[in-house]
C-alpha cells in the first residue's frame, strides 16, 4: 500500500464502494472511519501511532458533512485528487493531508478548522 484515505460522513456504501475504485489503482487503502471513532488522533487513525490516550469514544452526531484525510500520499495528490472528485467526493466534500501539525487533532478538530477555512475563503471571493 503506498498511503491511507480516511473516510469521515460517508454513510453510503455506493459512496465507498465509488471511492475504492477510483484509488485502487493507486494502492491507496481506504479507511471509513466509525463515528465513535471521531475523538481519536488521526495518527491513530491512519495506524502511525498507537492510540494510548485516545481519550473517551466520540458521541456526538455527524460532523455537519463528508470529509477525507489523505496520508502519506502527497506524492500522488495531482493525480489523486480529480478521480475523488469523479468518484463522488467532489468540492462539498472537505479534504485534508494529515501532517506534523493535524496528526494529533482529532476528526472534530479538523473538521472545524476545514470548515472554517472554507467559510472565510467564501467570504474573500468577489
Amino acid at each position: 500500500m503506498s498511503g491511507k484515505l480516511l473516510l469521515f460522513g460517508f454513510d453510503s456504501l455506493l459512496q465507498i464502494l465509488a471511492l475504492e475504485a477510483a484509488v485502487k489503482p493507486f494502492g491507496v487503502e481506504l479507511v471509513p472511519v466509525a463515528r465513535s471513532d471521531y475523538n481519536k488522533p488521526l495518527a491513530v487513525l491512519a495506524g502511525l501511532d498507537d492510540g494510548e490516550g485516545a481519550g473517551h469514544p466520540y458521541a456526538g452526531g455527524a460532523l455537519g458533512g463528508r470529509m477525507l484525510v489523505l496520508c502519506d500520499l502527497q506524492d500522488q495528490l495531482d493525480a489523486l485528487l480529480p478521480e475523488l472528485n469523479r468518484a463522488g467526493a467532489g468540492p462539498d466534500c472537505l479534504k485534508a493531508v494529515l501532517t506534523s501539525h493535524n496528526h494529533a487533532w482529532s476528526a472534530v478538530r479538523l473538521y472545524e478548522e476545514l470548515w472554517r477555512e472554507r467559510q472565510a475563503m467564501e467570504r474573500g471571493r468577489p
